[in-house]
């Protein structure tokens, strides 16, 4: 009698029937792995190969050395072998590309940012390095543009002076690389519209503003969208303006630079956006 329940015993390489318990065949050869793992972290740390990504300069490829071993004489020749693989591992032409990495992999850290989001980045940064070849003094700058790109291409707002600011980075030199990027490098893959409402609820929250402002900035960026105003500006900016107009109509007024430093733009940005936003729209702002 056929039997169509049949389970594998990894531990003795059996086929076994559950109906009768019958053992259909023995000695199989096992295709899992030839060591055991109980928890997912131990899984992680056991695992030959990692999953492909672009966050390491071999692609995650590399064999790890496990260095758990308990036993003393094992424990020192794994040592070195783990020491002798990382300095072969890395040839003298990718030294670069796998400091651009490191700082990349930090940033993402600490702010946080989703994973899917860093390996966009990871596989920015890569296309940008191969065409601009950067030097070591600008790999930090690198990183940090290839993360503001890709998490806007994932619809994630980023206020870039902020992130200059946190990595002691010069906004000169960052938008002098963002100006090579652009020219010398097709990134239209990556490039995305990131909807300037998406600001709204921090700067009105940092304001201290109500519910109507907000809904009347809002509706000012639907209007811009519509007429193709807000094209080629930064939603940041845009965002900015917005609220700073919502507050005088609503007779909740904040000065420019209230609004500037809650929404960690420059006065100058709110002033042009604002000069823009009412004579496009034909609004009427006494202050």
């Amino acid at each position: 009698m056929s039997c169509t329940n049949v389970i594998v015993d990894s531990e003795r390489g059996s086929l076994i029937c559950l109906d009768t318990g019958e053992v259909i065949e023995e000695e199989q050869i096992l295709l899992s792995p030839d060591w055991r793992a109980y928890t997912s972290e131990e899984w992680l740390r056991r695992a030959h190969v990692g999953s492909i990504t672009y966050k390491v300069h071999d692609s995650g490829l590399a064999t790890e050395i496990d260095l758990s071993v308990k036993r003393y004489r094992e424990s020192v020749k794994n040592r070195r072998l783990a020491l002798l693989q990382r300095k072969t591992r890395v040839d003298k032409n990718e030294r670069k590309i796998v400091e651009a990495l490191t700082h990349l992999n930090q940033m993402s850290a600490l702010i946080n940012l989703p994973d899917q989001v860093a390996e966009t980045a990871a596989m920015l940064l890569r296309k940008i390095f191969n065409v601009i070849q950067p030097r070591v003094d600008k790999l930090k700058i690198l990183a940090l543009a290839s993360i503001v790109i890709a998490a806007r291409k994932h619809g994630i707002p980023v206020r870039v002076r902020e992130m200059l600011a946190r990595f002691g980075i010069d906004e000169e030199e960052y938008w002098k690389l963002i100006s090579d990027i652009y020219f010398k490098v097709d990134i239209n893959e990556f490039k995305a519209y990131i909807d300037p409402r998406k600001y709204l609820p921090n700067i009105i929250t940092n304001l201290k503003l109500s519910q109507k402002a907000y809904m009347l900035a809002a509706k000012i960026i639907d209007i811009l969208k519509k007429e193709g105003f807000t094209e080629g500006k930064d939603p940041a900016g845009i965002a900015a303006a917005t609220v700073y107009i919502a507050s005088i109509l609503v007779d909740e007024k904040k000065t420019q630079k209230q609004v500037a430093e809650a929404a960690n733009v420059t006065e100058v940005t709110i002033r042009n956006r604002y000069r823009d936003i009412i004579d496009k729209l034909n609004i009427i702002v006494y202050v």
